[in-house]
């Protein structure tokens, strides 16, 4: 319930294969009226975000992509009577966007999980030697803390005074605890799992190792893959070429090889159909955020170029 609550694409999609089960099992019973306006319910549902994204992108930014030719493609074996077939054309375009959706959530919920485990607070002794509680953004560098054993170390530093086991898996992914001294230096977000620490501030909050860390995953996230940026260059182009290209294919099928209307019509839908690279378009990005995401939570980071 919680992935569909924040997924209404995927809530659209689940909506458009019920009711195309609707209507075949209608369509079945030969209550033809009936069915084929589910059909177009599915059809409406099903298509909605997709159709307005693609929509939003062209008069916007100028740039058709191949969320257009699918659409057509479904509009197309509507009008000559094929609505079972442009329902479950729709239903699969908008599978695949949701799927997208669905894969853009969990990364951003791993950049979210990642932020969680960042402290918030410190104890910083005062000059008199006094201890108080202030936000991690206020220390400075040279500033010293007390890390009790079982707590969070706020901030990169260098250790003072007491003998540290550290579980660093935040950082290095490695299970076990690493046994620190005085002199050593210790990462924030790691967990002082022995007797109380003092530490020296060395670098800013923003500067950390857990923080450059956060960066580098966001960065990777926001860095297309060489495949989806090879797909943003092609596709307009890609998309007018096939524009043109299917109408002069029905023309020659009508006119040329003497075919019906109806059934040129149908074979130039079924070469938009083939021509449109939705699934590649939409596997792309969720691929590759997919993959960032929950290689970060294995301590595994990837850099963007």
């Amino acid at each position: 319930m919680k992935v569909l609550h924040k997924n209404k694409p995927m809530v659209a999609t689940l909506i458009s294969g019920i009711l195309i089960t609707l209507g075949i099992i209608l369509q079945s019973q030969d209550i033809g009226l009936p069915s084929i306006l589910i059909f177009i319910l599915s059809f409406l549902i099903g298509g909605y975000y997709q159709a307005v994204e693609g929509i939003k992108d062209t008069f916007e930014n100028k740039h058709l992509n191949v969320d257009i030719l699918m659409v057509l493609a479904a509009l197309g074996a509507s009008i000559i009577g094929y609505w079972l077939e442009g329902a479950l054309l729709i239903f699969i375009f908008s599978l695949s966007g949701s799927m997208e959706e669905y894969a853009t959530n969990k990364s951003t919920e791993a950049i979210s999980s990642l932020l969680n485990v960042v402290p918030t607070i410190a104890k910083r002794y005062k000059i008199n030697g006094d201890l108080e509680t202030v936000s991690v953004k206020d220390l400075s560098i040279g500033d010293k803390v007390l890390v009790s054993k079982g707590e969070s170390i706020p901030i990169d530093g260098e250790i003072l005074s007491g003998r540290a086991l550290i579980n660093e898996s935040a950082i290095t992914g490695e299970s076990v605890p690493s046994e620190k001294i005085v002199g050593d230096d210790v990462f924030g977000s790691t967990i002082n799992l022995f007797e109380p620490l003092v530490i020296e501030v060395t670098k800013g909050s923003e500067d950390t190792l857990f923080a450059k860390i956060i960066r580098m995953v966001e960065e990777a996230q926001t860095t297309p893959s060489q495949t989806a940026s090879f797909i943003n260059r092609i596709e307009d182009t890609y998309v007018k070429i096939v524009l043109t290209f299917v109408p002069i294919m029905i023309a020659i099928f009508y006119f040329g090889m003497q075919w019906g209307w109806n059934e040129s019509f149908y074979r130039g839908m079924v070469l938009l159909t083939v021509a449109s690279p939705c699934a590649l378009v939409a596997s792309a990005s969720p691929a590759t955020l997919s993959a960032i995401s929950n290689t970060a939570k294995r301590g595994i980071l990837f850099k963007g170029e």
